[in-house]
């Protein structure tokens, strides 16, 4: 059974979703709540179309089960509705925050983060990792032995594979990642090339398994997690063991004492807590190879491999946010919008923006961050708005490839929600008077929603913190 998926919509295109500058309130409010929280997604259209002959699950999501099963749940048709499980998983692997992106790279510890079973606890001064399979000199190699090689850092912008989850409809269950699970950090080790070398790979080899530390059961499999590269893409020279992140030693949740990184595919690829590389004769069909991270369309096929990161791009939200529905508000005036943008096939070449929710385009400013081919691009764009009003910005990106974000996230539908690169827009309320109360100390409360109650007025002031 084939999915019929809604068509992408235009950009000029006066029926796309969200396609005017200004709003009524009743339909802005209707997608602030996705839009605000920096979602990708046809906020209108998904609220009132359903695609056809999808094999979902209906009504609200309640198909998890509270004991391990052999399967994943079907695809969620109420899109909003999130199971306890998801949210626990979503505490647990957390994403990045999205005004980092103004940060050429990212913070210790702001990274986001995938842990498909539990942190391992290891120590460096025990640590090693065996090289073995189909190669003339297997090897035991010490993390010593290995930070002793030729050393290398480079600034690598990683992304999860589930990137996208929760805006396309009906959606996958599982983590459920909007545009928050990414990160740019500078990695330190050693290429993974230089070892496999020296072992020796023999000419029946075609695969490199990466076996990491962790384990436990999916899919109602116990399994160590393990992913394979080809053996062309295990020894392209970007391919690394890393030891460090930042100048420092990886963080345990990272992958301490030591990981891969594998810079053009998504983060699934890039093995923590390495145990032991595996040289092979054959293809690995494990379960995190064979059954997850698969471009799926239908219940039961095998379908594409996931492994090139999708061209995509984040935007910094402008102004200052409301605490829960992380709804943006801006004064009117003139705006500096910023992002990144990155892509598993070559640089970014453009980043188009949109103040309009997509209607109309102008090319944004593209920022270096760095020499590294494998780090994100930033973005600037101007944005002068003297109405006050609801509006809806957007981003889009293009590869050097010629790859460019597709405006419909639906058009990147798939039962395990995989690559969802579409189009971000992020709902912004232009207020006059915006960004005031924060200036002195004690700040000064001002009523940005109809009926807030105001608390009392300090009368005390703070003359050393006037400005």
């Amino acid at each position: 059974m084939t999915p019929l998926l809604p068509p992408a919509h235009d950009a000029n295109d006066e029926n796309a979703p969200v396609a005017s500058s200004t709003l009524s309130r009743r339909k802005f409010f209707a997608v602030s709540a996705v839009a605000a929280t920096g979602l990708t997604g046809l906020h209108e259209s998904l609220s009132t179309r359903t695609p056809v002959a999808v094999d979902v699950a209906t009504g609200a999501c309640t198909t998890i089960p509270d004991t391990p099963t052999a399967a994943r749940p079907d695809p969620q048709a109420n899109w909003r509705d999130f199971s306890a499980a998801e949210t626990t998983l979503a505490f647990r692997n957390h994403g990045m925050q999205a005004e980092l992106l103004r940060e050429a790279v990212t913070p210790l510890g702001a990274h986001y983060l995938l842990i498909h079973f539990d942190i391992p606890k290891l120590s460096a001064a025990e640590y090693s990792v065996a090289i073995g399979g189909r190669v003339r000199t297997p090897s035991r190699l010490s993390l010593d032995a290995i930070k002793s090689r030729r050393t290398v850092t480079q600034s690598v912008t990683m992304e999860c594979a589930g990137t996208g989850r929760s805006t396309v409809h009906p959606r996958a269950v599982y983590v459920p990642w909007a545009k928050e699970d990414i990160g740019t950090y500078q990695w330190t080790g050693t290429p993974l090339r230089s070892v496999l070398e020296e072992a020796g790979l023999l000419d029946d080899a075609v695969e490199v398994l990466f076996t990491g530390w962790d384990s436990g059961v999916d899919l109602g499999v116990e399994h160590a997690f393990e992913r394979s590269l080809p053996i062309a893409e295990a020894l392209r020279d970007e391919v690394m063991l890393a030891w460090g992140a930042n100048g420092q030693p990886l963080l345990p949740q990272h992958g301490f004492p030591l990981r891969l990184i594998v810079p053009r595919w998504y983060g699934m690829a890039s093995v923590k807590w390495l145990r032991a590389i595996t040289v092979l004769n054959e293809p690995f069909k494990g379960v995190e190879q064979a059954k997850v991270y698969r471009y799926q369309q239908v219940k039961g096929e095998s379908g594409e491999p996931v492994t090139l990161k999708r061209v995509i791009s984040a935007m910094a939200p402008p102004g200052i946010p409301d605490a829960i529905s992380r709804h943006r508000f801006v004064a009117p005036g003139t705006h500096t919008i910023q992002g990144a943008a990155w892509s598993g096939s070559g640089r970014i070449r453009r980043v188009e923006f949109s103040a309009d929710g997509a209607k109309t385009w102008r090319d944004a400013e593209l920022v270096k961050v760095s020499d590294d081919p494998y780090a994100w691009t930033q973005w600037r764009a101007r944005w002068e708005v003297n109405a006050p009003g609801e509006y809806v910005l957007a981003s889009r990106a293009t590869d050097e490839a010629g790859n460019v974000q597709p405006l419909d996230p639906q058009r990147a539908w798939n039962r395990q929600g995989m690559g969802v690169n579409g189009v971000q827009r992020i709902a912004v309320t232009v207020q006059r008077g915006i960004g005031g109360a924060g200036v002195n100390a004690p700040s000064r409360a001002r009523a940005a929603v109809p009926g807030a109650e105001m608390p009392p007025v300090v009368r005390v002031t703070n003359s050393m913190d006037a400005r």
